[in-house]
C-alpha cells in the first residue's frame, strides 16, 4: 500500500498530539467523576494493541510465504490498527492513573505504555524505511512483554507472574507459627494486596507487611485491637457489594464468612502478631474457632443433602441489617447473621422462612429477640449453630429449639437464662457445645450442668487469675440518640453486672471520688450548643477502665416536618434523606463509613424545606452538619441558602454562604448560617455541590 490513508493519518495525528499534551499538563489535570469510566475501559481496550503487535512481529517474520503485494496491504492496515488500539489504550489508562494510582511499578507501566504509543506511531512514520522499521517492531514488542508483565502486577500483585512457582514453596505452619502469619496473612495476600501493595497503594495503604499495616492509610488504621466493630477493615469489608467504600471492590474475589470470623476474633483477641496457636488457652475463643473452622481436613466437611437456594433469592434477602451467604460455593449450607438493634424489624427473621431448609448458622446477637421469636427458629430443622447473646429470652423460649435436632452449638452469653434452662437444653439431643458466660448461670450450677449434659463442652467465658487485675471495658451509652433537648434523660451501661460508673459534666476526667451513676441523667445544657459527659468504670478486683466520652447536642428548634425535595444520589439500603437529617442521630467522623447516616447530593442540590406552621419560632441561625468524601481534595458544598417564606411559594433570601474554595475541609463539619431573626411559617435550606464533587449531609438544627 504506496498511499497512506489520509483519514487514519490525520486521526493519529491528533490523538498523539493530545496525548502528548496529557503526559505534559498531566500534574495539573483533575478528572471529573463523567469521564472516569473511559479511563476503566483501559484493561478492555489494551488487549488489542497487545494482539495486533504480536500479529505484526509473525506477519514480518513469515514475509517470505506471503505474496509481496498482499503482505504490503495487509501488513500496513494492521499497523494502522495497530497505531490507533494502541494510543486509544495509552490514553484511556493515562485517564485511570489520574484517579490516584502512585506507584513506581504504576509509573514504570504508565512509561513504557506512551513509549510504545509513539514507537509504533513511529513505525507508520518510518514505513518505507524497512531497517529502522524492524527494530522499531521488534522494540515495540519487548516493550509490550514488559509492560504487561508491569500491568498484570498492578492488577494482580506483583509476584503475579510467579506464583503458581513460588507457591510450592510455601513454608508450613505450625502451632508455634503466629496466628497471623498462619491465617491472617494469607487472607489479607490472597484478597486485598492486590490493590494495597508498594506498587499500587490505594487509600495509601500497603497490606504486605506489619509495617505497613502499623501506619494505617489516609482513613486512618486498619484495625484497632480488642475492637472490631470500630476496625475500619471489617467496617468496609460489612458494607453492601455495591457500595463504592466496600471492599475489596465488586468483582474481585471477596471474603467469605469464615474468613472474616477468623479476623474479628483475632482483632478482639487484642491483633498480636505474635501470638500462636499454643499460647492460646483452651478456653480461648479464638483457639476454639481455630480448631473448629480452620484445623479440619477435606475428610472433616459436612456434606448437605438438601437443594441449592437460588442466586437470586440469596441476593433479595441481603440488606444492611442481614447478611445470608452460602457457607461455601460448593455447600447449599447458608449463614445469616442480623444486624442493628434500632432498626430490627421481625421481617428480617421471618422472611428467612423462603430459605429455612437451608440456614444452618443465624446469628441474632444483641437484638430484641423475645421468647415468641424464637417460635420461628425452631422450625428450622437443619439449624446447627444459634447465637443468642445479649438478648432478652428466657428460660422457657429455649422449649422452642427443643424441636431443632440438628442444633450443635448455642450461645446464650449474656442473656437472662439461669439453671432452670437444664430441662431445655438436655432434651437438645445433638448439642455439643454451649456458651453461657454472663448468664444467670452461677459457679455452683456448673457442676450440675456438667453432670446433665455429659457430651456437651461449656465454656464459662474467660476465667482470670484472681492474682491478676484485669481492666475493665469502658462504659456505654444506652440508645443511639445524642441530640436532646434540655432536661432530657441519657443513660448509662456496662456488659458486666456490678460495675460501678463513675462520670462527669464539666469537662474534667472522672474518678472513683466523681458523681455515681444510678439510673440516669439528665442534662441541662443551660445555653450551650453541646455538652460532653465522660464516665469510667470501675469494679472490686478490676482495674478502671478508659473513660468513655459522650457528646450530647442541643436539639434546638425541632420543626413540625422535614420535607426534601431530590432524594440525592441514596442507595434502596441508605434511608430517606428527610429522616437522616431529622433523626436525633449525629454521627461523628467514625461512622463516615456507614452511608445510612448520610444523605449524599452529587448534582442536583440538596434543598430541605422545614415546616414550622405549628411552633412559628423566630429562627435566627441554621447549623448543618456536612462532610466531604475520603479523598476529596476540595470542599464538596459551593454554596448554601437560607430562604423563608408563609405560604411555601413566595421565598425571601435570608442569606447565601458561599464555600466553594474552602480547602481542606473535613470529612464532618458544623457550617454555621447566620442570618437576620424571621418567624416565618417555612425555612428552605439549598445546599449545592460543588462542582464534580459529591455533598454528605447528616443532621439540621435551627436555633
Amino acid at each position: 500500500m504506496k498511499r497512506p490513508i489520509p483519514f487514519f493519518l490525520n486521526v493519529l495525528f491528533f490523538l498523539h498530539i493530545f496525548l502528548a499534551f496529557l503526559v505534559v499538563f498531566e500534574s495539573y489535570l483533575e478528572i471529573p467523576f463523567w469521564l472516569q469510566p473511559l479511563g476503566r475501559m483501559h484493561p478492555l481496550v489494551l488487549h488489542f494493541p497487545v494482539a495486533f503487535i504480536a500479529l505484526l512481529v509473525l506477519l514480518n517474520l513469515f514475509r517470505k510465504h506471503i505474496d509481496p503485494i498482499s503482505f504490503e496491504k495487509i501488513n500496513y492496515f494492521l499497523l494502522l490498527l495497530t497505531s490507533l488500539t494502541t494510543v486509544l489504550a495509552t490514553i484511556m489508562g493515562l485517564v485511570l492513573s489520574l484517579e490516584g494510582y502512585e506507584s513506581e511499578l504504576m509509573s514504570l507501566h504508565k512509561w513504557i505504555g506512551i513509549a510504545i504509543s509513539f514507537i509504533v506511531y513511529a513505525l507508520v512514520l518510518m514505513y518505507q524505511s524497512k531497517k529502522v522499521y524492524r527494530i522499531l517492531l521488534y522494540t515495540s514488542f519487548v516493550g509490550v512483554v514488559f509492560g504487561g508483565h508491569f500491568g498484570a502486577g498492578l492488577t494482580h500483585g506483583s509476584n503475579f507472574l510467579m506464583e503458581p512457582i513460588t507457591a510450592l514453596n510455601k513454608k508450613e505452619f505450625d502451632e508455634n507459627t503466629p496466628i497471623y502469619t498462619a491465617y491472617v496473612e494469607p487472607i489479607l495476600a490472597a484478597k486485598c494486596t492486590s490493590c494495597h501493595n508498594p506498587q499500587k497503594h490505594k487509600g495509601d495503604l500497603d497490606l504486605t507487611n506489619v509495617e505497613s499495616i502499623a501506619r494505617g492509610g489516609e482513613n486512618g488504621e486498619v484495625w484497632l485491637a480488642h475492637n472490631p466493630e470500630k476496625s475500619l477493615l471489617l467496617q468496609r469489608v460489612a458494607l453492601p457489594l455495591e457500595d463504592e467504600e466496600h471492599m475489596p471492590p465488586d468483582g474481585k474475589t471477596q471474603l467469605t464468612a469464615q474468613e472474616i470470623e477468623l479476623i474479628e476474633s483475632w482483632i478482639r483477641h487484642g491483633a498480636d502478631t505474635e501470638i500462636s496457636y499454643a499460647l492460646l488457652k483452651k478456653e480461648d475463643s479464638l483457639k476454639q474457632l481455630i480448631t473448629k473452622k480452620w484445623l479440619k481436613g477435606d475428610s472433616e466437611k459436612e456434606s448437605y443433602t438438601f437443594d441449592f437456594a437460588g442466586t437470586r433469592l440469596i441476593e433479595e434477602l441481603n440488606n444492611p441489617y442481614r447478611s445470608v451467604v452460602q457457607k461455601s460455593p460448593s455447600s447449599p449450607a447458608i449463614e445469616v447473621a442480623i444486624y442493628g438493634k434500632s432498626a430490627y424489624k421481625p421481617e428480617f427473621l421471618t422472611d428467612l422462612v423462603k430459605v429455612k431448609e437451608q440456614v444452618v448458622y443465624l446469628n441474632l446477637a444483641n437484638l430484641p429477640i423475645d421468647n415468641q421469636t424464637l417460635q420461628f427458629v425452631g422450625e428450622l430443622k437443619n439449624l446447627e449453630h444459634l447465637v443468642l447473646n445479649f438478648t432478652e429470652i428466657t428460660n422457657d423460649a429455649l422449649a422452642a429449639l427443643v424441636a431443632s435436632v440438628k442444633l450443635q452449638s448455642l450461645s446464650l452469653a449474656g442473656t437472662a437464662v439461669d439453671i432452670a434452662a437444664l430441662k431445655y437444653l438436655k432434651n437438645i439431643k445433638n448439642l455439643k457445645e454451649l456458651f453461657i458466660w454472663n448468664t444467670q448461670i452461677r459457679d455452683a450450677d456448673i457442676v450440675a450442668l456438667s453432670k446433665e449434659l455429659p457430651r456437651v463442652t461449656i465454656n464459662e467465658g474467660y476465667i482470670p487469675d484472681p492474682e491478676v487485675k484485669l481492666g475493665l471495658t469502658p462504659p456505654i451509652l444506652i440508645g443511639e440518640k445524642n441530640i436532646i433537648s434540655s432536661g432530657d434523660q441519657i443513660s448509662l451501661g456496662h456488659k458486666m453486672n456490678g460495675v460501678s460508673i463513675r462520670y462527669t459534666l464539666d469537662e474534667t476526667e472522672p474518678n472513683e471520688k466523681s458523681a455515681i451513676y444510678d439510673s440516669g441523667i439528665a442534662l441541662d445544657l443551660q445555653g450551650e450548643r453541646s455538652k460532653t459527659v465522660k464516665a469510667i468504670a470501675y469494679k472490686d478486683d478490676w482495674l478502671p477502665s478508659e473513660v468513655s466520652s459522650f457528646t450530647f447536642y442541643d436539639k434546638g428548634f425541632v420543626p413540625d416536618k422535614v420535607e426534601v425535595v431530590h432524594p440525592g444520589i441514596l442507595s434502596s439500603y441508605t434511608g430517606e434523606a428527610a429522616e437522616i437529617l431529622s433523626d436525633d442521630s449525629k454521627n461523628d467522623a467514625n461512622t463516615y463509613y456507614y452511608s445510612k447516616f448520610w444523605a449524599s447530593f452529587n448534582i442536583k442540590p440538596l434543598i430541605a424545606i422545614a415546616d414550622f406552621s405549628t411552633s412559628n419560632p423566630t429562627i435566627k441561625e441554621v447549623v448543618l452538619s456536612c462532610g466531604n468524601p475520603n479523598g476529596a481534595k476540595k470542599s464538596s458544598v459551593k454554596y448554601i441558602e437560607i430562604w423563608s417564606s408563609n405560604d411555601k411559594e413566595n421565598w425571601i433570601l435570608l442569606r447565601k454562604l458561599t464555600l466553594a474554595n474552602e480547602l481542606n475541609m473535613e470529612k464532618l463539619k458544623e457550617i454555621y448560617i447566620k442570618f437576620p431573626e424571621s418567624s416565618m411559617k417555612y425555612f428552605k435550606i439549598v445546599g449545592q455541590p460543588n462542582t464534580d464533587s459529591t455533598m454528605r449531609v447528616n443532621q439540621l438544627f435551627f436555633f
